[in-house]
């Protein structure tokens, strides 16, 4: 696609179903999906994970070297559902996306991503490349992320299911909110594994990181959590760096039901939770 701030972009018309990436291709653009008919869903996929690509930029902090506002950041992506529709991506990679990996914002943009690869290989902590997010009944399974921001955004009802997740410096491998009324979601999470890779093994968020919110509430459910992530994070409010824990709920006026079994964390501390609410760790009640 040409190189125009716009322009990178095709605007999928509602008369295409299928999109194929073939072995060995690169598609340097995004995908815009406009709306659709329940009954016209868009499926794009790959013919093989690590060679069919979809590619955004070398450049770091695109977003923000293009003046492009925090709340449409999302709509610069390699996948972005701008309005009510179902679409399927599996089988391919996206790669330095301009601004965030797979995202649908919308009420009724639901996302299936299944067997891809997520990845922000540039330098830099801030290039923006959010991971994941779709609306009530989304899913994304079999697939790995190693971004540069929230890996998996939990804002609606979502299904996870054998996911691996590269925990950077910068961003949540699974983020529950970032502020304002969050809404009511619920999250049904299988086999999910977060490996810290920060060089100097700090980071400005725990594993699961509810950031802050005036309300809202999350029912989680967690079978099978594996986390190989040590270090320090980052506690703005104090200003300096304490142990890393599992958990950073912050916002004291939301809810957090949270049910995680089978889970390994090693030597990792709870964190912190000032949310309302139960926690409860391999039958352990945190809180």
């Amino acid at each position: 696609m040409p190189q125009g701030v716009e322009d990178f972009f095709w605007l999928v018309p509602p008369e295409v179903r299928l999109i194929v990436i073939s072995s060995n291709v690169t598609v340097r653009g995004g995908f815009r999906v406009p709306n659709r008919a329940p009954d016209n869903p868009l499926k794009i996929v790959g013919a093989d994970r690590q060679t069919s690509v979809i590619f955004g930029t070398e450049d770091e902090r695109w977003t923000v070297n293009h003046s492009i506002a925090d709340n449409a950041k999302w709509k610069y992506g390699a996948v972005s559902v701008l309005a009510d529709a179902t679409v399927h991506v599996s089988d391919l990679t996206s790669l330095n996306p301009r601004g965030y990996h797979i995202s649908g914002y919308a009420r009724r943009s639901i996302l299936h991503v299944s067997r891809c690869r997520l990845v922000d290989s540039r330098a830099g902590d801030n290039n923006n490349s959010d991971g994941f997010i779709g609306a009530e009944g989304s899913s994304i399974t079999d697939s790995f992320i190693s971004t540069g921001d929230d890996a998996i955004k939990v804002y609606r009802d979502i299904t996870i299911s054998n996911v691996t997740i590269e925990q950077r410096r910068n961003g949540a491998p699974i983020q529950f909110g970032w502020g304002g009324d969050c809404g009511h979601a619920h999250a049904t999470i299988e086999n999910l594994t977060i490996r810290g890779v920060s060089r100097d093994q700090h980071y400005n968020m725990a594993p699961l990181t509810w950031e802050s919110g005036s309300s809202g509430a999350r029912d989680v459910t967690i079978r099978g959590l594996n986390v190989e992530t040590n270090g320090k994070l980052w506690d703005g409010k104090r200003g300096c760096w304490i142990p890393l824990g599992l958990l950073k709920l912050n916002p004291s006026s939301c809810t957090m039901n949270l049910t995680i079994a089978d889970a390994k964390v090693g030597a990792l501390a709870d964190g912190t939770f000032l949310t309302k609410g139960s926690i409860v760790v391999n039958g352990r009640m945190l809180q």
